[in-house]
């Protein structure tokens, strides 16, 4: 189950580049033998893997069944993960809500408290029949309001 918490802290924020981010989700994800690579620590490419499994969560709470594309994403990998860690914590946190589009500052965290990786995130909410990007409706413009506070 996903928890949610306030970052308070300016360090905090000053890290995340000074904006203004909202309240933190957080969803835990269990390392699985499959996302090992050679080098004995997760592969690269699965730590996106667990950035998508918390946003998923996030949003599911959010806004229930919501469609969305990733139209941008920047990571950087801070530490290894591996096997003997058993489960990261994905953090999210909502940087700013645009038309159609959200910017999260996303986070995968050792269970020790360590910041393997930290991504900022621009999604776009998607009609998947049109094909086309929508617009946030007011109900999930206030849902989001009052989850961040």
């Amino acid at each position: 189950m996903m928890s949610v918490r306030r970052r308070a802290s300016q360090a905090a924020l000053a890290r995340q580049g000074g904006a203004q981010v909202g309240t933190v989700f957080e969803h835990p994800v269990s390392i699985r033998w499959r996302d090992m690579d050679a080098l004995g620590h997760v592969n690269h490419a699965v730590f996106l893997t667990y950035l998508e499994e918390g946003r998923d969560a996030c949003f599911e709470q959010l806004f229930g069944d919501l469609d969305y594309v990733m139209v941008r994403l920047e990571i950087d990998m801070r530490a290894e993960i591996r096997l003997a860690d058993e489960q990261v914590t994905v953090q999210i946190a909502v940087e700013r809500m645009g038309n159609s589009s959200l910017t999260t500052r996303e986070t995968i965290r050792t269970r020790d408290g360590q910041t393997a990786a930290e991504a900022r995130v621009v999604t776009v909410r998607w009609d998947p029949a049109a094909r086309t990007s929508l617009p946030f409706t007011e109900p999930e413009r206030a849902k989001l309001a009052a989850a961040i506070g």
